[in-house]
């Protein structure tokens, strides 16, 4: 491949000796204005805006030349930029890509095998059902670049760590509640402290429970008084007058006088 394939002729060539000068008048100007002795009103507003409107029209006249010997010099630099990326960058950049791509696949096929591999020494030393593969690397990303060596040690570690922190956990009160809160968080120092405020949390209820009770079984209930039924007033019976005269023999005449007396009723006797 040649070397002379990009080749600059004739480096730019930008005259501005006139600069100097330039800026000279235009300094002089300004200060001429004195502006910071320029107070602005309603009277003065007009004079002010014509000031900046002469002063904007010159900084534009030069801006244009400016930007005009940008466009100048870059045009030449823009054309070849783009027809450089079309010929040469893009067709490098695509075949970086196929390459990458093609690289990446090898090296994700490696590092899968080597997870795998970590993943059976794993099942092999743990023997905890509540720790995963997972665990072990939660903060720790596999790659490729580190040996399985290493990572084997890190498996140790931890599980060096949980047989630490299940020792310790045997010699805890409520041993078996931060065991169990321990399988689920796998951090001892937030197992042992989740346990120990639902602890307090359960004894201040049972506390308010008790005293609770306690007010209840010092307020006797008083006896609930059935009212008396009230028997309905009886009225007297109204009394009335009857005659009539009874045939009989003197047994039953002495029978009906018997039973007339028993029954409370009233009768003259005739002649």
């Amino acid at each position: 491949m040649k070397n002379e394939v990009i080749v600059l002729k004739q480096a730019p060539v930008i005259e501005y000796e006139l600069l100097d000068a330039i800026s000279e008048e235009v300094k002089a100007k300004i200060e001429s204005l004195n502006l910071d002795s320029i107070e602005a009103s309603e009277s003065t507003l007009s004079t002010v805006k014509n000031i900046r409107s002469e002063l904007s029209r010159e900084f534009k006249d030069l801006e244009e030349k400016r930007k005009l010997v940008k466009e100048t010099v870059m045009k030449p630099y823009n054309d070849f930029d783009e027809q450089y990326k079309a010929k040469i960058s893009n067709l490098f950049n695509d075949a970086d890509k196929k390459l990458k791509s093609k690289i990446d696949e090898v090296e994700d096929e490696i590092l899968s095998r080597k997870i795998e591999g970590l993943k059976d020494y794993f099942l092999s030393v743990n023997k905890h059902d509540f720790i995963t593969f997972e665990d072990v690397f939660k903060d720790e990303k596999i790659i490729k670049s580190k040996t399985d060596k290493y990572y084997e040690g890190v498996i140790n570690d931890y599980l060096a760590k949980v047989e630490a922190d299940l020792h310790t956990i045997g010699t805890v009160s409520y041993e078996e509640r931060v065991l169990a809160k321990y399988q689920m968080v796998k951090d001892l120092n937030r197992a042992i402290s989740e346990v120990n405020l639902e602890v307090q949390r359960e004894d201040a209820i049972r506390a308010r429970q008790k005293e609770q009770e306690a007010a209840k079984a010092e307020v006797k209930p008083e006896p609930i008084v059935q009212p008396k039924p009230t028997e309905p007033k009886s009225e007297p019976e109204q009394t009335f007058k009857c005659s009539f005269t009874v045939y009989g023999t003197k047994n039953q005449l002495r029978e009906l006088k018997e039973f007339m007396n028993a029954k409370g009723l009233k009768y003259e006797r005739g002649n």
